[in-house]
């Protein structure tokens, strides 16, 4: 009977390719600003050659430590898909299962746009990557700011604070902690004081998941500086972006947190800041500032 199991497998193949034919995967996972460049991938490359999306998001399902976050926004895709990825046996299944299924394609180098996501595949490609360059997406990047608008219920405090953000001269100033460090103090100075030149009446709006740090960074009694906490209202992580976003300028850290949060920004007259770090040329949008001198602590940009 061995020919005939062989004869099902291969008709369940034929089929299963012929389903998967005219169709972009791309694995979704780890944090927000990580899933948001995996996202931004895989639909460029599916409207790129007219494909279908599909996003597998089977690591978020499956993670202890982060949530699938790309409901939050108004995203398009055509199919969703995850599967149970926590034995062994589990594991070993949906390895299989993704390389007999798809055309895999495994991020190479993180700093360079891999010219294999842009040929169709006649598997269908299964984009297993990060992602971080602009040179994916950036000919769509006005329609994923058109998608990367909310889609859950703001509250009212949380609209009237982005309207104020907005209409008043303001930049967000994001200082990140914990597993990977970001810029140290050196970098922050010089960044308020290059922003204080351009916009005099600026007030830094600071945004952190380590408050410690952030005071210790911008210890400076002449700056007018106010901590998105002291607004008195409690704000989830997607708030946070979304108010991030709607400051008039920004000074980000080597995060995609808040470099997806500058990207959405499109004032006329903004001024955004970034620090050097390996790979910044790759992800910085032509007329955003990159400063040196102000080293990253830990490794470069987040890959968590």
């Amino acid at each position: 009977m061995l020919w005939e199991f062989t004869g099902r497998m291969q008709a369940w193949k034929h089929r299963r390719n012929r389903e998967d034919h005219d169709l972009v995967t791309v694995k979704i996972g780890d944090g927000m600003g990580n899933q948001m460049y995996n996202y931004a991938c895989g639909y460029a490359a599916a409207k790129r050659s007219g494909e279908k999306l599909r996003l597998d998001i089977s690591e978020c399902d499956n993670s202890t430590l982060r949530d699938y976050e790309l409901d939050h926004f108004r995203v398009v895709y055509d199919e969703k898909e995850s599967f149970p990825n926590r034995t062994f046996w589990q594991k070993l299944y949906k390895r299989l299962r993704r390389d007999i299924r798809y055309h895999v394609i495994r991020e190479r180098d993180m700093y360079a746009v891999d010219a294999r996501v842009f040929v169709p595949a006649r598997r269908g490609r299964y984009l297993h990557g990060y992602w971080q360059c602009l040179g994916y997406f950036e000919e769509y990047l006005d329609d994923l700011r058109e998608m990367f608008t909310p889609a859950y219920e703001q509250t009212d405090a949380v609209r009237e604070l982005m309207q104020q953000f907005t209409q008043t001269p303001t930049c967000a100033l994001h200082v990140r902690g914990g597993d990977l460090g970001g810029p140290n103090r050196a970098y922050f100075q010089q960044a308020i004081a290059r922003m204080q030149k351009e916009k005099p009446d600026v007030t830094f709006i600071v945004f952190t998941n380590d408050l410690p740090k952030a005071k210790e960074c911008l210890d400076d009694g002449e700056a007018r500086m106010r901590y998105i906490a002291e607004f008195g209202e409690a704000l989830s992580d997607i708030d946070e972006f979304f108010l991030m976003s709607a400051c008039q300028n920004q000074i980000i850290s080597n995060s995609t947190y808040s470099t997806w949060a500058a990207y959405l920004n499109t004032l006329p007259g903004r001024i955004v800041i970034v620090p050097k770090f390996h790979g910044v040329e790759q992800m910085a949008l032509p007329d955003w500032i990159v400063l040196d001198g102000g080293a990253c602590q830990k490794g470069e940009i987040d890959a968590v």
